[in-house]
Order: structure tokens, then C-alpha cells, then sequence
């Protein structure tokens, strides 16, 4: 489903729109101390912005702007007319601050309205919100956009994942919103407790995490649902930067709010179609503060082709492959987390739960990746799957992985999003 026009604009009238905005934005945040500042270091003034390809004249902004900022050094509107504040979790210092002017709260409620039209929730459908309402932009940002789209809305909140299977099932639920790791708890919970059949639901939207394919098919067999991955930031507006569409093809990027660049992070140049690197990212309808060429330090890559199967002229990228700060070194190779995930879960046998341990033996760095497993009992058939994994793991990140196949239990559960590296190796 096509919600505006705007999702099937002509390119030309896509980037018209884009350089309009573009230069709007840049002249709003020339009006903000802070970012002025930033502008006369690079001796650019907003008069310089002539072309979209101008955008590259313009200084980057990162985390450590939101840090040296806080609280309100970005904003860009008289306090009174902010209604609303969202954060990072700030688990690791200062939090990234987002404010919101009432219009930036209607423009961000239309966009998560088009996240889920465009997977094809409908005011027919019953949409049940499973993660907290609080600071965490995915809570409010759902519930206003199923609101806006019609739907009849259950913002349950976070955990107690068979309570809320068993909302799903006595009110009919159909869609729900919820991090990858608990969309996986929720199709186990729901084998073992027999109440598959008995959900009406069909559509899944899943976010806040990276997650592989093999964890799609999972959630998807275990729900028997369609899950849908999307993309956002606090520090843009939160979920509803892009998204993907029934083709399942890459995530639409909505460009007629975000422009977006990919760049080499090392030598911060543009990067062609399918080549992987850096996400920056500037919003271009945010009133309440300025967020110009943010470092996202997510990787990903432009993907080929202007028209999608479903109609829309919005550029795709490929789903999130990792993060720059998320990879670490094991024996000279650099390993991404989601590389040992979309492996493992590719296996049947493996169950819903695994974790990554980085350890020292004698003067050398180990991984090992620990998983659950559904034939833990049978030992033949349990080695020769741990033998094939860990084929299959050097064959992608070419360095041997110990592998050690668990019970089904055999991993603690978490709450919220999990935590699936675990790092003791000791310093050298």
C-alpha cells in the first residue's frame, strides 16, 4: 500500500524537493551557536549550499556533538514550543537528546504511519506494541503511528513475553512491533506453550537490532507471520528513516525527509551501489533541532535500481550490516557479530538463543560460540552439526570458531535487547 504521493515521485521532483529542504535545514541550523560555530570552522556559510552535491562542503556531526551539546545546546526553537523529549539509553555516558516541536511530532507520526502501510497494516488490523513506552523512541513512535494509520492499538510494554502472547491470542492481535531478540523469545514461548495456532497474527515489524535473515526465517516459521526490518535513530527522529516493503528487497529510504549519504569511513568518499560503508544521514524536516550529515557508524550500501517492485522511488539500502564499533579481531581477521548470526541461523537444529565469548588461551585470542540446539540429546547427531557449523563459520569469516551446542534452556534470557558478545580476553 502507497500511502502519499510522495512515495512515488519522479527522481527529478524527489531531489527538486530534497535541495528546497536541504537548504531550509542548513539555514535553520546556522541560526543554532553551536552549529554555526561548527559551519565558520569549515568556512562555509549556508549562501555556499547551491547543489545538492553541496551537502559534502558541510561539517559532520557525531555522538560527540550530542555529548558536547547536552542538554540544550543543539536546539534550534525557543523551549517553549518543545513538547516532547526522547533519548539514547546513555547506558555509556551522556545520552543522545532528541526534542520534538509539535509539528515534529506530527511529521514523525506520518512517517511511522508509512513504515506500516508500506508492510501493509491497515486500519482493519489489531497492532500490539511490545517494547517500553518510555524514552525509547520505538515505544511512542509505534503507538502514534498505528494510531494514525487506524489500527486499534495494545502498548503492552516490554517483557513478560507469554502474558503477552496470550493478549495477542484473546484479542485477536494480527501486527505487532517489536526488538528481534524478543520477536525470537515469542516464537519459542509460543511453541512450547502449544498457542501457535491459536494467534491470529500476520505481520511482524522488527527493529532496534541487527538481525540476519536466518533470524527472519525463524521468526517468521515459529509465528507463521511476515517480519519486516526498519531503521532509525534517535538523533534523526528515532524509527521511521526507512523501512523495508513486501518485496523484501532492501529498506526504502524516506528521501523526501532524509537525504542520505554512504561513505567510505576512512576516507569519508562517496561509495557506488552495492559498495559497503558508512551511513551518514541529515533530516530534513526536523524544526526543533538541527541533525546535518550525522555519523550513524552504521554500515551498509546503496542498492541498484530507482523503481522498486512495489512501486516507489525512494532509493533502497541494504538492511544494516553492522556497526564500525562493533567488530572486533580475533588472529588478524575482523569479525562482525551479525557474520556468526546469519551462519548459525541458517541450521534448523539450532534453536533461538546463542552468545559470542571472546577469551585468551595461553597468548592467543579465542572465539567461541555457544548455541542452543534441539537434538542436544542425540550425541552423534549433535557432533556432526557442531562439525558443520564450524565448517561453515571458517568458510565465512576464515579463521576456526569453536562452536559448543547447548540444551534448549541452556542460555539465560534476557530483558530488552540482548546481549550476544561477551568479551574476556585479557589485555596485553
Amino acid at each position: 500500500m502507497i500511502r502519499h504521493k510522495e512515495e512515488t515521485l519522479p527522481k527529478r521532483e524527489l531531489k527538486k524537493l530534497q535541495f528546497k529542504r536541504l537548504k531550509e535545514t542548513v539555514s535553520r541550523g546556522y541560526e543554532v551557536p553551536y552549529y554555526r560555530t561548527k559551519m565558520k570552522e569549515h568556512g562555509i556559510t549556508p549562501d555556499e549550499i547551491r547543489t545538492l552535491d553541496d551537502i559534502r562542503t558541510l561539517p559532520f556531526m557525531t555522538k560527540e556533538d550530542f555529548r558536547k551539546a547536552f542538554p540544550f545546546g543543539l536546539l534550534g526553537v525557543p523551549i517553549e514550543r518543545v513538547v516532547r523529549i526522547h533519548a539514547t539509553s546513555g547506558t555509556t555516558g551522556t545520552p543522545s537528546t532528541a526534542f520534538y516541536t509539535a509539528q515534529d511530532i506530527d511529521t514523525w507520526t506520518e512517517l511511522i504511519a508509512r513504515n506500516l502501510t508500506s508492510i501493509g497494516v491497515t486500519a482493519a488490523d489489531r497492532f500490539q506494541n511490545t517494547v517500553s513506552h518510555g524514552l525509547f523512541t520505538g515505544g511512542m513512535g509505534y503507538l502514534q503511528g498505528a494510531q494514525r494509520v487506524g489500527a486499534m492499538v495494545i502498548p503492552f510494554g516490554g517483557g513478560m513475553t507469554l502474558k503477552q502472547l496470550e493478549f495477542m491470542r484473546d484479542f485477536k492481535v494480527t501486527s505487532f512491533h517489536a526488538i528481534p531478540s524478543f520477536g525470537l523469545k515469542m516464537a519459542e514461548t509460543a511453541k512450547k506453550e502449544g498457542i501457535s495456532g491459536e494467534l491470529s497474527l500476520r505481520i511482524g515489524m522488527l527493529g532496534a537490532e541487527n538481525w540476519s535473515e536466518g533470524t527472519r526465517k525463524k521468526i517468521e516459521e515459529g509465528l507463521q507471520i511476515d517480519v519486516y526490518d526498519n531503521y532509525g535513530l534517535t538523533e534523526l527522529v528515532g524509527p521511521g528513516v526507512s523501512c523495508e516493503c513486501p518485496e523484501k528487497n532492501g529498506m526504502h529510504v524516506w528521501e523526501d525527509h532524509f537525504l542520505f549519504e554512504v561513505l567510505d569511513p576512512e576516507t569519508d568518499e562517496l561509495l557506488g551501489p552495492n559498495e559497503d560503508g558508512e551511513m551518514v544521514l541529515t533530516a530534513l524536516t526536523k524544526e526543533a533541532f538541527p541533525c546535518i550529515r550525522f555519523r550513524t557508524g552504521d554500515l551498509c550500501s546503496v542498492l541498484e535500481g530507482d523503481i522498486c517492485g512495489c512501486g516507489r522511488t525512494h532509493q533502497r539500502i541494504s538492511r544494516i550490516k553492522g556497526r564500525i564499533d562493533d567488530g572486533f579481531i580475533i588472529r588478524g581477521v575482523n569479525i562482525f557479530p551479525k557474520q556468526i548470526e546469519e551462519v548459525i541461523m541458517q541450521f534448523p537444529e539450532i534453536g533461538y538463543n546463542y552468545y559470542i565469548k571472546l577469551w585468551t588461551k595461553g597468548v592467543m585470542d579465542e572465539i567461541t560460540v555457544y548455541a542452543e540446539t534441539n537434538n542436544f540429546n542425540d550425541t552423534h547427531a549433535r557432533i556432526a552439526l557442531q562439525r558443520d557449523i564450524t565448517r561453515a563459520l571458517y568458510e565465512t569469516v576464515r579463521i576456526r570458531v569453536n562452536v559448543e551446542l547447548v540444551e534448549e534452556d541452556g542460555i539465560p534470557r534476557q530483558e530488552g535487547k540482548a546481549k550476544r558478545l561477551l568479551d574476556e580476553r585479557e589485555e596485553k
